[in-house]
């Protein structure tokens, strides 16, 4: 797998959904809501982007930070607060999973059963004190059959290690719907201790997904997703500073973000483009789902305009006009029918036509046509890996195999292909890298061409094996394919294929590459390689060395060996590249004087010193755009 990039693996895998990458990284089972046996993972991911891309509510579930109470006195007040007649609509308390109806002795019988249990002094209190809120224009009762049973499924229900009791109102407010629930942190049945965070089994994404789950089975439209799968790169505020601004100015939204570094701030916009590749994805699966299904394709488009909302910098926000597609859904299409549903049927179609497609391109003759054809069913695979979350076929198809277990893999025509790539369709560059490479094909062919027999064996011919080793880089189901071509050789046939591919790389190792396009090279190898690849085993970098060392005056070549490589800064733009040649001149120097064996560095520094670099060039770029986020948050 290329190295400097960020890991498309590792943001599908974390889904949009906070809690469920959490769990993925910690080894947890992943978050239990009600229904999720019938709700898999890859359908609530599938369900959270498509809320972000028809800018649903997001789900807001907050812990009053200070909420907690430390007395019988405190825990009375709040209990008469959060029931006074003037604001609740219905007030409850739970006990032993039963809800119960509140009765004029009911909360000083609860005040003096919660105290006798409670031990010590906990920082944050005995209780904790919770705010459930929904979007503007939910109805009444359909938030208090939701809090009824969000607080049955997350304190109530035994799920998170015990049952905890609490006293729940929803109130009626002009602005927003909420619910309050005073939880007794004592549980019931083991007298665990309520531990609400980031570590714990119970924290605030698996609350916030529970909570969007159970409004959307009451018709509430919200959905639960992590703020950069919306393009918000900063954190909220803390609520101290947000409370405190509120009180001097009555205007919490104007308390700025938390700062940031420039290196996390480049990181976290790497994730967001990648959230906007999945959302372009999604947007072809949901095209696939439903053709003629006028929702669907709103959907898809939906989908799209998310993907290039990302990509400009921009936020998918919940905006007050307008017209969520569900609206136009209920309006038009018969309620039984499901778009998540139809996207994840559409997914098992297109595994089931992409399996098929692969074995078409094995039963083709043998020959280069088949090989390009697995590369560019590589490259669909790419694009298809995030439409299918990850799945392990397309996981094979689309992530490339290590050095080590590619029988083929070498960096030079893989560093070609990869700068190829990045060029411009009339950039003159183009034409100088084909003919490099054909001249490359042609070489390798006619000394695959000796063993004859070894080819039939092997099922190929000289021509496809010269296209494989042209590629340079192949996928881990291509790699996996050869090695067991290789595997079922005899030991004799198992030798001369090893001398032929020896043979091979030795006519790599000669290609000579266009002067202009060695540094490009160097460049792309350096950041495609391990970390703990060897410098001087950089083919590109080597081959800026030969060149420096015979293009610079004895004067200009003792000052790169004495630290100063200005002398190579018209040669060499990149300072990484200039860095690193600098480096391997200094060690050759030292051998030829006998100073020494040769020191085996790594090209770590190096390859840090570029991604560095990048991150520079990029953030610059966004501001030539215009991209740079304005300070803002959202809670």
């Amino acid at each position: 797998m290329r190295a400097g990039s960020l890991s498309i693996e590792e943001a599908v895998l974390g889904y949009p959904l906070e809690d469920l990458a959490r769990r993925s990284r910690s080894g947890g089972s992943g978050t239990r809501v009600p229904g999720a046996a019938q709700s898999s993972v890859q359908a609530r991911s599938f369900r959270a982007f498509a809320g972000n891309a028809q800018r649903s509510p997001q789900s807001v579930v907050k812990r009053i930070r200070a909420g907690g109470c430390h007395s019988k006195e405190e825990l009375t007040r709040q209990l008469n607060y959060i029931t006074r007649e003037d604001a609740a609509h219905a007030t409850w308390m739970n006990f032993a999973g039963v809800d119960r109806d509140l009765r004029p002795n009911t909360l000083s019988r609860a005040v003096e059963d919660w105290s006798s249990s409670w031990r010590g002094a906990p920082r944050r209190g005995h209780t904790d004190h919770i705010i459930l809120s929904f979007p503007k224009g939910t109805g009444i009762e359909a938030a208090e059959a939701v809090a009824r049973e969000w607080g049955q499924a997350i304190f109530a229900s035994g799920d998170y290690g015990d049952q905890w009791r609490y006293v729940a109102a929803v109130h009626r407010d002009p602005d927003h719907i909420h619910a309050h629930f005073v939880v007794d942190k004592v549980g019931c049945d083991w007298g665990n201790f309520l531990s609400i965070s980031m570590k714990s089994e119970l924290n605030y994404d698996v609350m916030r997904e529970c909570h969007a789950e159970l409004s959307r089975a009451h018709g509430i439209d919200m959905v639960a997703s992590n703020r950069l799968s919306r393009g918000i790169i900063e954190n909220p505020p803390r609520e101290t500073e947000y409370r405190a601004a509120h009180d001097r100015t009555g205007r919490g939204d104007l308390v700025p973000p938390p700062p940031m570094s420039d290196a996390e701030r480049a990181h976290r916009r790497a994730v967001v483009q990648d959230f906007a590749r999945q959302y372009s994805s999604l947007g072809l699966l949901a095209s696939l789902s439903g053709p003629g299904n006028a929702f669907m394709e709103k959907l898809s488009q939906a989908f799209f305009a998310s993907a290039q909302t990302l990509e400009e910098g921009g936020r998918l926000m919940p905006e007050a006009d307008t017209l969520m597609l569900q609206q136009t859904h209920a309006a038009t299409q018969d309620q039984s029918f499901d778009p998540v549903a139809a996207m994840t049927q559409a997914r098992e179609q297109l595994l089931a036509e992409a399996r098929e497609t692969w074995e078409s391109i094995q039963a083709m003759e043998a020959g280069p046509e088949r090989v390009r054809m697995e590369a560019e069913f590589s490259r669909t695979s790419t694009e298809l890996l995030a439409a299918t979350q990850a799945d392990p076929f397309f996981q094979d198809h689309a992530m490339l195999a290590e050095t080590r277990d590619d029988v083929f893999a070498h960096l030079t025509p893989a560093s070609l292909q990869h700068v190829r790539d990045g060029l411009e369709a009339e950039d003159p560059r183009i034409g100088q890298i084909d003919s490099t490479l054909d001249d490359l094909r042609e070489a390798l062919a006619a000394a695959f061409a000796q063993d004859a027999d070894l080819m039939a064996q092997l099922g190929t011919t000289p021509e496809e094996l010269a296209e494989y080793a042209a590629q340079g880089d192949h996928s881990l189901a291509q790699a996996a394919l050869w090695r067991g071509r290789a595997e079922s050789l005899d030991e004799g046939a198992s030798a001369r294929l090893a001398a032929v591919l020896e043979a091979g790389h030795r006519i790599i190792d000669g290609v000579t590459v266009p002067r202009d396009l060695v540094e490009q090279l160097a460049l792309d190898q350096l950041l495609t390689v391990d970390k703990h690849h060897q410098l001087a085993d950089v083919p590109a970098i080597e081959s800026l060395v030969d060149r420096m060392a015979e293009a610079l005056s004895d004067e200009d070549l003792a000052k790169v060996l004495e630290g100063d490589s200005t002398p190579l800064q018209d040669e060499i733009r990149d300072p990484a590249i200039r860095a690193a040649v600098a480096a391997e001149l200094k060690n050759e120097a030292d051998l030829v004087v006998g100073q020494g064996a040769r020191e085996r560095e790594t090209v770590e520094a190096y390859q840090a010193m570029a991604r560095e670099r990048q991150a520079e060039l990029a953030a610059e770029h966004a501001a030539e755009r215009g991209l740079d986020i304005e300070d803002g948050h959202e809670l």
